[in-house]
């Protein structure tokens, strides 16, 4: 007997998804509140939760996109573009922005993550954007090293300092 052969899919997020994106969040929030307990919150109001990842697909500028095997989510990833109107000396250039990736700990390093990734730049060239710009945390070497394997570069460093 041969075992089922099943496919991943990307699709757009609706109403309906919002909480399985909550269960998937507490995964990544896990993580983080482990290596950076004094910014992440250990656990979240669920309702809180929705009413977040609820936000990011609902504006025209915002998108969510899942990664679903046999109708189950099994990642997703937010994007969202923008452009500078304001800042008289940077370009007005369109940017799609990364908020959030994350794939299920069973799926992980299975190729999901590159195709939310393909998914995302995608999205952002649809929308006329020049350029993708994510975020992350400098103990995440597991996503840099992901990010670097996509074509991913320092473009900046975010730093800070605690006040006592």
């Amino acid at each position: 007997m041969h075992a089922q052969i099943t496919t991943v899919t990307i699709r757009k997020a609706t109403s309906e998804d919002v909480e399985a994106m909550c269960v998937l969040s507490d995964q990544i929030n896990a993580q983080h509140h482990a290596h950076a307990p004094h910014i992440f919150v250990k656990h979240n109001q669920r309702e809180l939760d929705r009413l977040f990842w609820q936000a990011s697909f609902q504006a025209a500028h915002t998108c969510a996109l899942l990664a679903c095997q046999d109708e189950k989510v099994i990642g997703f990833i937010t994007v969202s573009w923008h452009e500078n109107m304001t800042i008289p000396f940077l370009y007005c250039r369109r940017i799609c922005r990364i908020g959030t990736i994350v794939v299920s700990d069973q799926h992980q390093q299975k190729g999901v993550g590159r195709m939310l990734m393909d998914a995302a730049t995608a999205w952002g060239r649809a929308h006329q954007a020049v350029e993708v710009r994510l975020e992350v945390f400098d103990f995440n070497q597991n996503a840099m090293s992901f990010y670097r394997a996509q074509g991913y570069g320092v473009q900046s460093h975010i730093m800070s300092k605690a006040l006592d």
